[in-house]
């Protein structure tokens, strides 16, 4: 593999060779479309376009009429029948788009250019989106402690995964996982994906909980006519990774509605840390730390405070080794999914629609063999002393290695929601929105071959050997099976109910357009059913508990044009007012009250500047306040000086006193496209978040300790010495379960609970623009932070955080050169993040950019197997120059690191991947 730190200018040369590819055109890349795309600027839909807001069922994308349309896609699937209504994110008045913040829109398009096979990976792609907290491969920060189902979810901004409110056609999705708090978008089919809509900006004024950083609204083929079947494969350079999908959608039209089905079964094959040798516990030949642990095999004695290395056993010696190297870096994943949408007219005034989806998720993670510190009896058979050494007992740091099961975790997640869904036009253009959404989330994390406690002690301290336990190796099946029997099974089941009724109209008229209003009420159920199945194999223990809560909200939006076209003035071509307001009402942390006002200003037709202000907040989720499990985890801290095995406490058994997070914001900007360039959109945007109150832990960061610095911002969550092993005893005194082998005289204890302690201040640009010429066309999307700094604990100070290890890096990129002549086109990516400091190591380490090319070529063929249906066949290559990760000096964990950061960089490598599209 390619090492980053060669510079870009091999990048730019091998990028040079690409570019001949694509010039050669000799087959079809997805042309970025004028008016929307991944990396095209922010569209603002006219208000002459009849366009609803986000909780309605049709789709479709509408071209602004001072652009150009968008080319034909060559990869363009079955014909859909248009809709009347086309969604838009970010308002509750139908026929105007979001005023004052900036619509980000990816169309189906970017999709299949992207190479994509899940839709999280799709929403990725784009700058704005970090992937921080919530994900399969990345679980080391923010909410990634409570996700042992290895969902993923979106992050806006970077400042938290529970901060970006996802919707489904408007709709809110269920909570997914045993710990709920956040649904996973890959439930939903790729193949029925329309676009995707993101508003990254403050909104709960309009949407409530969750939408402090922005919202993400997935929007589905409504009004399908045809079929369609799609079916992909991609393949990792070493044949170490492998992903799928295989899909097909079917519609038909009548007179008055159409009916839409769509199946997929997609996945991919784990990525373990054996198969990518930049992942590793000894980083010094690449300048960084040895992270290596001494719980070895050959294993290593401490007799009366001296250490002594196996084989040899002399004095003084410690065998190191790489404990976490054969963990999975990325779990297996496969998921069948189904979703269908119906749409009927009643009359000339009544619309019903539905939409109903269920997906089968199944995962599998492999972690490290099993490690441990026991204290062995000199009764035991295999006790064992360096030579002229006299001792009752010696401590034994050791791997159990292949004489020990692995402890896979898998499990699975079933996620059913539906909604029904009614329009009525009342009187002029006022119309009635009525819905309701029913959606159910099951899941299970199950691993059963984890360190029996008891039966250790009993096996350490046996004479006799048929059933002690030889902590060298060498045990019998049945000894091993008496001592890897622990099970833990981690159960959970999200209900959500919502319905909500929403008018909206032109109230009167002005010189400068109509005034329009909304006005609705929402009330939500939500509910978790979760618990702990724990014990040994045969006998285990079952406890489950349930939390639930109601939200009642009523909301207004009111929207005044005081320029327009019938009274533009000169500097004045338009002036649109935004005024919203939400009321949401609590059953368990009381009431939240949010305004948000916005502007949009075109002085001259082709320049608009707008900009808006709110307050926004999130709701705890309700296992941060009564945790799924509350219990002690024995984990392994590394330190300057070595790995310290000490104990988590996950959450207390009363619950969490949490109250509300709460964040102002405000932005503006200015999107360009002028009448006498029709092919070239700019946009910029400056955003500001004050959030505070953040819910957060430490449950999972095993990196706390690694410098002073970072101890210090925790240091009323980190208890040592005599006092953690107090505190040990005094949980496990109270009837809390521990989860590993409790070390014989620990030292470490962390506070690894929910805490609302957090704060962040963000500020920073959002650029986009996009230009066409002739058959090509450019395209660049960005985010540049001019500040990020947060605090972590009620005892730290506000830190200059951007471009730091697990925070935003300061600029991220992705831009486009692409070429379409109707038939044949190509596209190049290039996907860039800017050099960033690892200050989790003393001295602080400056962390290498991180640069890599995507191309996407593909050709279609006007007649497949009949002389009505189109074929297109496409190859993508991801990280084409097979770039490895820059370098990071941090130790490994079973949530990544070991030379990489995962919250930056991808394990994979280059993937080649082959798709065909028929359409009839």
């Amino acid at each position: 593999m390619l090492d980053t730190n060669k510079g870009f200018g091999r990048g730019l040369r091998s990028g040079v060779a690409l570019a001949a590819l694509i010039w050669a055109g000799a087959v079809q890349a997805q042309t970025v479309p004028a008016e929307a795309g991944q990396n095209a600027p922010a569209t603002q839909v006219p208000d002459s376009t009849d366009v609803t807001r986000g909780d309605t069922s049709t789709s479709g994308t509408a071209a602004p009429s001072d652009t150009g349309a968008a080319q034909p896609s060559p990869e363009q699937a079955a014909p859909e029948t248009p809709a009347a209504d086309v969604v838009v994110t970010g308002s509750r008045i139908r026929g105007v788009a979001p005023v004052g913040s900036a619509l980000i829109e990816q169309s189906r398009s970017d999709l299949l250019a992207s190479g994509a096979t899940n839709t999280t990976q799709l929403v990725q792609n784009l700058p704005q989106v970090i992937n921080q907290g919530v994900s399969e491969s990345s679980r080391s920060t923010s909410g990634g402690a409570g996700n042992i189902t290895y969902s993923s979810g979106f992050n806006i901004r970077g400042i938290g995964p529970f901060a970006t409110l996802t919707l489904l056609n408007g709709h809110r999705i269920v909570q997914s996982g045993s710990s709920g708090g956040l649904p996973d978008p890959s439930a939903i089919p790729t193949i029925a994906i329309q676009r995707v809509e993101v508003v990254a900006d403050g909104a709960s004024a309009i949407y409530g909980s969750d939408a402090v950083a922005g919202v993400v609204n997935l929007i589905t083929r409504r009004r399908f006519n045809g079929l369609e079947a799609r079916a992909q494969y991609g393949l990792a350079d070493d044949n170490a990774y492998n992903q799928y999908n295989v899909g097909v959608i079917g519609g038909h039209n009548w007179a008055t509605g159409n009916v839409t089905l769509s199946y997929e079964h997609s996945g991919h094959r784990a990525l373990n840390g054996r198969d990518r040798d930049f992942y590793a516990a000894d980083l010094r030949s690449r300048g960084g730390g040895d992270f290596r642990g001494t719980q070895c095999n050959p294993a290593n004695l401490n007799v009366n405070g001296v250490d002594y290395a196996l084989p040899g056993l002399v004095a003084g010696t410690v065998n190191r080794c790489d404990t976490l190297k054969n963990q999975d870096l990325i779990p297996s994943q496969q998921r069948d999914s189904i979703m269908g949408s119906l749409t009927q007219e009643l009359g000339s005034r009544i619309t019903l629609t539905g939409d109903l989806l269920y997906t089968h998720r199944k995962f599998a993670f492999n972690p490290a063999g099993t490690t441990a510190t026991v204290t062995l009896p000199n009764t035991n058979p295999y006790f064992i002393l360096p030579a002229g050494v006299v001792a009752t007992s010696e401590t034994v740091q050791t791997a159990f290695g292949d004489n020990a099961p692995i402890n896979t975790t898998s499990g699975y997640a079933k996620v059913l929601q539906g909604t029904a869904a009614l329009n009525w036009k009342l009187f002029g253009d006022f119309q009635l929105d009525a819905s309701y959404t029913y959606g159910r989330d099951e899941s299970y994390s199950l691993s059963t071959r984890g360190v029996n406690n008891a039966a250790l002690a009993q096996a350490l301290a046996s004479n006799n050997p048929a059933t002690a336990l030889n902590p060298f190796g060498n045990n019998s099946q049945a000894v091993l099976d008496n001592v890897f029997n622990s099970v833990f099974g981690a159960p959970g089941t999200n209900k959500m109910q919502e319905g909500e009724v929403n008018v909206s109209g032109s109230l009167f008229q002005l010189p400068g357009g109509a005034v329009r209003a909304a006005l609705g009420g929402e009330i939500i159920r939500e509910s978790i059913y979760t618990g702990l199945d724990n014990g040994i194999i045969g006998a285990v223990m079952s406890s489950r508990s349930s939390s639930a809560r109601t939200i009642k909200s009523v909301f207004g939006e009111l929207r005044v044009p005081i320029f327009g076209d019938d009274n533009a003035i000169p500097g004045f071509h338009s002036l649109d007012l935004s005024l919203a307001g939400r009321i949401s009402d609590y059953s368990d942390v009381g009431t939240s009250r949010n305004p948000k006002i916005g502007i949009n200003w075109s002085p001259v037709r082709g320049l608009k500047l707008h900009g808006s202000y709110g307050t926004s907040f999130r709701a705890p989720i309700l296992t941060q306040i009564n945790g799924a499990v509350s219990a002690l985890f024995i984990q392994n801290y590394s330190t300057p000086n070595g790995v310290v095995t000490g104990a988590t406490l996950s959450g207390f058994a009363g619950g969490n006193p949490l109250t509300p997070e709460k964040a102002r914001t405000y932005s503006f900007g200015a999107d360009i496209a002028p009448p006498s360039l029709p092919n070239l959109r700019a946009s910029v945007n400056y955003f500001d978040i004050r959030y505070t109150g953040q819910v957060n832990s430490i449950l999972s960061d095993l990196s706390i300790l690694q410098s002073g610095a970072s101890a210090a911002q925790y240091s009323d969550r980190i208890v040592q010495g005599a006092a953690a092993a107090a505190l040990i005893q005094s949980f496990l005194a109270a009837g809390y379960p521990a989860f590993g082998p409790v070390p014989a005289n620990p030292t470490l204890f962390v506070y690894g609970q929910n805490v609302n302690a957090g704060k962040t201040l963000a500020q920073g640009l959002d650029f986009q623009v996009f230009y066409r010429l002739g058959d090509f066309n450019l395209a660049t999307n960005g985010t540049y932070f001019t500040k990020y700094r947060t605090a972590v604990s009620a005892s730290a100070p506000l830190l200059d955080s951007v471009n730091t290890i697990f925070n935003p890096p300061r600029f991220r990129s992705r831009s486009s050169v692409g070429y379409d002549n109707g038939d044949n086109s190509a596209i190049l990516f290039w996907n860039f993040t800017n050099k960033y400091k690892n200050d989790r190591i003393a001295p602080i380490q400056k962390v290498d950019s991180y640069s890599t090319f995507d191309l996407h070529l593909a050709h279609r063929f006007d007649q497949g197997l009949t002389a009505a249906s189109k074929l297109t066949l496409a190859l993508d290559v991801s990280n084409a120059f097979n770039v490895d990760p820059p370098f990071v000096n941090i130790p490994q964990s079973p949530n990544g690191g070991g030379g990489f950061d995962p919250t930056v960089s991808n394990p994979i490598g280059r993937i080649v991947s082959l798709s065909a599209t028929f359409a009839l």
